[in-house]
Order: structure tokens, then sequence, then C-alpha cells
């Protein structure tokens, strides 16, 4: 998350995420374009070149894979396909999808317990630590932290 921080966080806004062993799931929208250009100016990324955001998702999954890499002594792809998008048309599945994206742990028995996933935007949704998620507004949306966890609460209970 703090490669996708360096890379895209002047092109998206981020209000979830849930990173898992086999996938991940994001939920970001583009910011405006005078916004994107306000905060990649202030940003280090080299070369100094607003591009698209679908260049710039690529030059940070190309970073990843890169380190990963390295890290592991390894060479070739890491992702085996694209990536997908999903539009999100209204409110009602904006909260689906934010809910979605944090219970994946457990419904893929990663997790037995959403708080003690680490790594998911879930956590940041309890505390009130600094983060470039989008926290107030998704929680906004939402009615509130309580029914914010009341909502992830209700999905898990149908398993």
């Amino acid at each position: 998350m703090n490669r996708f921080g360096k890379h895209c966080t002047h092109i998206f806004e981020t209000y979830a995420y849930c990173l898992m062993g086999n996938h991940f799931h994001m939920v970001v929208s583009v910011r405006d374009i005078e916004e994107q250009e306000k905060l990649f100016i202030e940003s280090d990324l080299r070369p100094k070149k607003l591009r698209s955001p679908s260049k710039h998702l690529a030059h940070f999954f190309s970073s990843y894979t890169q380190s990963i890499n390295k890290q592991e002594n390894r060479t070739g792809s890491l992702f085996q396909k694209n990536f997908k998008r999903k539009e999100i048309d209204s409110e009602e599945y904006f909260r689906q999808m934010v809910v979605y994206s944090h219970i994946n742990p457990i419904k893929h028995g990663f997790s037995k317990s959403l708080t003690d996933y680490p790594f998911s935007s879930y956590q940041i949704y309890l505390n009130s630590e600094e983060t470039f998620i989008q926290r107030e507004r998704t929680l906004e949306l939402f009615g509130g932290r309580k029914k914010f966890i009341t909502a992830h609460e209700n999905v898990i209970a149908r398993f």
C-alpha cells in the first residue's frame, strides 16, 4: 500500500482495500484532472509527466512486480491476469463493494475475523490515525462508524 500511495494517490481517492495471498480488492475513484495535476506536481514521481489513470496503475504494478522479483530472486510476471474494473454507479453499490472488499479474507479462509486481518482498510475505519483512505467520507455514506460496522457484521452473519 505504501507503493500504491507513492504511484497512485494523486490519481485516485481510495475508499477500501484488501490484500490477500492470491488476489486483492480496491475501491477507488479517479480524482478530477485539476486535483490530479496539483497533487502530481507536489509528488516526487519521475518523469514529471501526468499520465492516464491506467498508465499510473501500470507503473504501480510494474514497480511492485520488480520489487517482489528482486526480493524473491525471481523473474517474470507476478500477476496472472489483467485486473478487473467495475463502475460503481450508486451509493448502495458503493457500500456493498466496501463491505465485499473487507469481508474477503473471511470468505476465502484467510482469517476468521475482520479485526484480526492486518491487510485491509477495515482497521483504518476503527481508529483515527492519519491515512490516505477516504475514511470520513466513507463513514458518512454508511451513516456513521456504528452503521459501517453493522453492515459488515450483517454480511458475515450470512456465512
